[in-house]
């Protein structure tokens, strides 16, 4: 009897479970049926987390089957093709749920369509790295429709929003996005452009312009010792110490150089074996030697051949460096053909060697006043450069490594160079270079957040005239001179005149010796 008790309760529990499972179904199918998705949609659809109908509420989750098209929230990607997607919905009650698919179909835009034509018809730049503001507009016509336009850019300082740009001291790329809109059609579109550095803004046009420091340098290293004379040359160098200088600038008026007579080879393209040079240089961690030297060149502006000897002065940088392919120890110089770019004895320029960047050099030179030294006048005039010819002379950027990162140390160099020679005992000589004139001497150093020109006077510098005294082929004891005659000491002014006038005739060494390991110039 318990049995049989217990058979008809488990019956009547599963007819009433049966039912309540039956009765669930049944209510969401009926919310299911209630649910109504258009086929065909132009815009965002509404997709509900939870569906009601007569007092009962079901939980609803939706997946697409193309996200891109429609996402799981309904919101509705438009292209300018009709594109399709399948929405899944699962709606549930408790553990009971039934589901159903609804294909949809998101129409094509024709002003959507309209709005790539613009940006193809319309939004093509000429270039893409400019230097002048951009005709950026807040409104379009196309196909006599009016488009709105919203213009953003990364980086308002260069270029702004309405087109404007401002060039800075180095190329910079920016990204502008503009948001297209018609109707409900809405089109987002980005340019990348590089804005060209300002010329004017680079170190090379205004670092020597900047204003002189007088005052103490704080933390500035202590002046720097000496070091044995390098052999080969006859040469006044003065030299700064090793601190965080960023380049070195002069006003200076070039010596006259007279070759010594009886020293030359005929075998030589440039014969004569003394040869006079100016120039600035700096060490980070390789050394540099830019500047002017004694140059043969073309004696007149129609002449085919170079001269024998030389006739002007004419730039050349050297510099030692692992950036380079073709070279270590690389040596450059301006273009033979370039006139304008011949110095002469009388000439006052300015010179000036810098780090526009880190891991950079660059030279600048202007012509301040022309010769007055008639013979060399008359050559230039010769050359038929006119009024106007192109006085400031720019290296391109050369690497000097280390330059602008660690401490660095810049010289000023007036010499008179050995063919053949470097290294060796100096030869004897009757070669001069007379009335050098460094009017002002200046170093760059960045204080207080700007770029000033520190006056290198005796206080910060090191001096050296070599050779000192005598060596194995002469004594060289007067063959410098130098005087702060007629010059500002105060800054960094100095007249330097090299004539050894002990020549001999000797063309080379052809004694022994033993070759000192020393510092170059």
């Amino acid at each position: 009897m318990k049995n049989l008790l217990k058979i008809v309760i488990l019956m009547i529990s599963m007819l009433t479970l049966y039912g309540c499972r039956d009765t669930t179904l049944k209510q969401l199918n009926k919310i299911l049926t209630s649910i109504e998705i258009p086929a065909e949609i132009t815009g965002d659809i509404e997709l509900k987390t939870s569906y009601g109908l007569n007092g009962v509420t079901a939980v609803a989750e939706w997946h697409s089957t193309a996200g891109n098209v429609i996402s799981d929230t309904g919101e509705v990607f438009v292209q300018v093709y009709d594109q399709t997607a399948t929405l899944h919905l699962k709606l549930s009650l408790g553990e009971h749920f039934v589901t159903k698919n609804f294909n949809v179909t998101v129409k094509g835009s024709e002003d959507l369509a309209l709005l790539h034509v613009l940006v193809q018809e319309q939004l093509r730049f000429e270039s893409y790295e400019i230097t002048s503001d951009l005709p950026l507009y807040t409104t379009y016509i196309q196909n006599n429709k009016t488009i709105y336009a919203e213009w953003h850019s990364d980086n308002e300082e260069v270029i702004a929003a309405d087109g404007t740009v401002r060039c800075q001291e180095s190329d910079i790329v920016v990204t502008l996005t503009v948001v297209l809109r018609l109707n409900t059609a809405e089109l987002t579109e980005a340019f990348t452009f590089t804005v060209l550095r300002d010329s004017a803004l680079a170190p090379v046009n205004w670092w020597h312009t900047v204003p002189v420091w007088t005052d103490t340098v704080a933390g500035e290293a202590k002046k720097p010792v000496p070091p044995h004379c390098f052999p080969g040359a006859v040469y006044r160098k003065v030299f700064s110490a090793r601190d965080w200088w960023l380049g070195i600038e002069a006003v200076v008026t070039l010596p006259e150089f007279t070759p010594d007579p009886e020293r030359f080879d005929e075998t030589k393209l440039s014969y004569y074996l003394d040869n006079a040079s100016l120039y600035l240089g700096g060490n980070a961690q390789f050394e540099s030697d830019v500047g002017l030297t004694w140059s043969i060149g073309y004696p007149t502006k129609d002449a085919t051949a170079y001269s024998r000897s030389g006739i002007a002065f004419r730039p050349f940088w050297r510099y030692i460096t692992n950036k380079e392919p073709d070279c270590k120890n690389c040596y450059r110089n301006s273009d033979v053909k370039a006139l304008e770019y011949y110095y002469f004895p009388g000439d006052k320029i300015r010179i000036s060697v810098f780090t526009p960047e880190i891991g950079y050099l660059q030279m600048r030179i202007e012509l301040l006043v022309p010769t007055e030294i008639e013979k060399y006048a008359v050559q230039r005039s010769g050359y038929e450069l006119g009024s106007d010819f192109n006085k400031v002379f720019t290296t391109p950027l050369f690497p000097s490594e280390g330059m602008g990162a660690v401490r660095t140390e810049f010289k000023r160099v007036n010499a008179i160079d050995q063919v053949g020679n470097e290294g060796h005992p100096t030869i004897n000589t009757n070669a001069k270079a007379e009335g050098a004139i460094w009017h002002e001497v200046y170093l760059y150093r960045e204080i207080t957040g700007a770029i000033y020109r520190v006056p290198m006077t005796a206080e910060r510098r090191a001096e050296m005239a070599c050779p000192a005294g005598k060596n194995v082929n002469g004594d060289f004891t007067n063959a410098i001179i130098t005087s702060d005659a007629g010059v500002d000491a105060a800054l960094g002014g100095e007249t330097v005149t090299l004539d050894p006038c002990n020549g001999t005739g000797k063309l080379y060494n052809s004694v022994l010796y033993f070759k000192k390991k020393e510092k170059k110039l």
